[in-house]
């Protein structure tokens, strides 16, 4: 057999040992890294689940957020509108309260004074 037949032979042997040492590194490989592999793929499964889980309750709590802020913006508009009737309708009270906080004192008892000016006007105000 001629020499470089030989080298060839020499050469498509050791390729093939390579090929073969390869092939079963990668297969042990496999073997150890599968279980791993797998267990990070469920975690990454999980963890999409919970991201799209937190992804609709945050949803939802903006949701509700939004709506109590529009209730309390109505709810304020609302206030303003019956402090402003209240407003209104007790400027005759005020008026008569402050004619009768106005009357002169006689005597030095005020206390006395003050009771029988608002004795006059609750009867002034029962006559009506």
């Amino acid at each position: 057999m001629p020499n470089y037949l030989r080298a060839i032979l020499y050469i498509v042997v050791v390729l093939l040992a390579i090929g073969a040492v390869v092939g079963v590194g990668a297969w042990l490989a496999s073997r150890h890294y599968q279980p791993t592999i797998d267990k990070l793929n469920e975690q990454v499964t999980t963890c999409g689940n919970l991201r799209r889980q937190a992804d609709a309750t945050i949803f939802t709590q903006n949701n509700a957020i939004t709506a109590l802020q529009i209730a309390q913006l109505a709810r304020g508009k609302s206030a303003k509108e019956n402090v402003a009737a209240a407003g209104e309708s007790a400027k005759d009270d005020y008026g008569k309260a402050n004619a009768v906080l106005s009357e002169s004192v006689t005597g030095h008892d005020l206390c006395a004074a003050a009771s029988s000016a608002f004795d006059a006007e609750l009867s002034k105000e029962r006559a009506k």
